[in-house]
């Protein structure tokens, strides 16, 4: 995805899976590392861009034909995270 990430950070975000934020700082959720692989795999290449145009939505189904389904497992069963 050619982006450039000065820092990484892992914190608690609360309601947030990631954030990027000014100085190309990427911020993740602890409960990150909780997630299966290919979930994590989405929340990273979601975080590491901070504007989310129809024109980044295609590279990631360029790299991850599945990513509407991630997104959804997560709005569906993120909250349960600490569970799995």
């Amino acid at each position: 995805m050619n982006v450039a990430v000065s820092e990484i950070k892992v914190q608690d975000l609360g309601y947030r899976w990631g954030s990027f934020s000014q100085g190309s700082r990427v911020l993740f959720h602890w409960k990150v590392i909780l997630l299966p692989p290919r979930l994590a795999e989405y929340v990273v290449v979601h975080g590491l861009h901070p504007n989310h145009s129809p024109a980044f939505w295609q590279v990631v189904e360029k790299y991850m034909l599945d990513w509407q389904l991630r997104k959804t497992w997560l709005a569906e069963h993120g909250i349960k995270v600490e569970g799995l």
